[in-house]
């Protein structure tokens, strides 16, 4: 393991991200109140507003993946040249105990780890879930233009629906 390695750490229905730094140690976005969250939210009554936040921590990889499994996942070094060893360290300590704005589908531990890595902020993970969104509204939107119906012929039942 490298410093600046982006270790994806299996967490059953999501991933968590975190960037190797050396001496068993990696930095990942948690919230205040332990690693086993990504973020906490609260919500304002009188704006009406959601505002999440993440904090930025050093811990041991150990502790971060705790009984999770764990791999070294650097999948954008084929877009981006990862950047030097102390451009990342640099990086790692201006931001080390900062609180940041967290969102799950546009400011996540993976976009987080990938800004460390590469100077570009990008998350799989919510690029999938958009395009799983995208094609559920997409298949809803021509199942009722086609006019999605059931039918019964030879006396067996069929719907024509995507």
């Amino acid at each position: 393991m490298e410093i600046g390695d982006m270790i994806e750490i299996n967490r059953v229905a999501f991933n968590h991200w975190a960037l190797y730094i050396g001496n068993g140690e990696v930095i990942h976005v948690v919230t205040p109140d332990g690693p086993s969250r990504v973020a906490f939210c609260s919500f304002s009554s009188s704006s009406g507003s959601l505002s999440c936040k993440g904090t930025i921590t050093i811990d041991t990889l150990k502790n971060v993946a705790s009984r999770n499994t764990y791999k070294i996942n650097n999948f954008l070094d084929d877009k981006y040249k990862p950047r030097r060893t102390d451009v990342i360290m640099g990086e790692v300590d201006k931001m080390r105990g900062r609180t940041i704005k967290y969102d799950l589908l546009g400011s996540n531990c993976e976009h987080f780890v990938t800004f460390l890595r590469y100077g570009q902020s990008e998350s799989k993970q919510a690029d999938d879930f958009f395009n799983v969104l995208l094609l559920t509204a997409v298949v809803t939107f021509l199942n009722r233009s086609l006019g999605c119906h059931e039918y019964k012929e030879n006396d067996i039942d069929a719907k024509c629906c995507l």
